[in-house]
Order: C-alpha cells, then structure tokens, then sequence
C-alpha cells in the first residue's frame, strides 16, 4: 500500500466532534434482559452423559489390582518373557 500524501476531496483535515445531547460522566452500556443461551444438539448431549459416566469411575481397578498383588506374593503370577519381548517389538517396528 502506498501513502501519497493527498488528502481526499472535501476534507480539509479537520476532525470534527458531535455532542450526543448528553451531558455528564459517559455511563455503562444497559444490559440486555436476556441471559446467554446455549443449544446442544443430540450428540452434544449424549456426550455429555457419557463423560459424566467415564468422570464417575475409579481411575484404578482396584479388585484387579488386590487380584494381581496376592498372585504376586503367593508366586502365581507368572510373566511370559517371550510374550512381553515380542510386544515390545512390535510396539517399535
């Protein structure tokens, strides 16, 4: 963009105010009477509702967790190495 200088036809580089007819400090703009409004849509909703559910739910299983520790202490448990090396191989390939 280029500035030339020039000023437009019928301006003579003066700004002028007009008074609104109102004297005194300037007051806040009213506030409307409604309140805000928010529509969801079906999926929306139902969203919603199952993120409630999901929040609602232990983070830990806990009687899986007692499950596993007993097998632990009693030397149940049992670990397949092949089965976990070949995860692992198959996470990073």
């Amino acid at each position: 963009m280029k500035v030339s200088g020039k000023k437009p036809p019928g301006s003579s580089g003066v700004v002028r105010l007009q008074k609104t007819g109102t004297s005194g400090p300037a007051r806040p703009a009213e506030k409307p009477d409604v309140a805000d409004k928010v529509d969801l849509s079906g999926k929306a909703r139902e969203i919603r509702e199952l993120a409630g559910i999901v929040n609602s739910l232990p983070e830990v299983r806990t009687e899986k967790v007692e499950g596993i520790k007993a097998k632990v202490d009693s030397g149940e448990y049992v670990v397949d190495t092949d089965k976990v090396a070949e995860k692992i191989i198959d996470e990073i390939v």
